[in-house]
């Protein structure tokens, strides 16, 4: 059986790998649109890319679109982190923590809904 503390460090390492690789490529995305954007040259005329437009604009190797996907990938980061608690919580039916991630989660799906309107 294991014991809770083996299992908060193996959630605490999760949620470190979660953050390093997810800032690691993001930040890769994101100078990778930097990058696509000095060779091309290209003017960065619109402030935000409109949703109906975004995978379309990436698949054009829009620089903008890009550099847009990178911080779209950073605002999804702690997303992850509160969905893997969620999950941890569920596993070890710890009711409050469980309620209290739910509640962080639907935060969350609320506001990035509200932005995307």
């Amino acid at each position: 059986m294991k014991t809770t503390g083996s299992t908060d460090d193996r959630l605490y390492k999760w949620l470190y790998s979660t953050y390093r690789l997810g800032i690691a490529f993001a930040l890769c995305v994101v100078v990778f649109g930097f990058i696509l954007h000095g060779i091309t040259e290209a003017k960065l005329t619109d402030p935000i890319v409109p949703p109906s437009q975004f995978f379309h604009r990436i698949s054009q190797l829009d620089p903008l679109a890009i550099i847009t996907l990178g911080i779209l990938i950073l605002v999804l980061i702690p997303l992850s982190s509160v969905i893997l608690a969620v999950v941890n919580f569920l596993r070890g039916k710890d009711k409050l923590y469980l309620g209290i991630s739910i509640a962080v989660l639907c935060v969350l799906f609320l506001s990035l809904f509200l932005a995307l309107i």
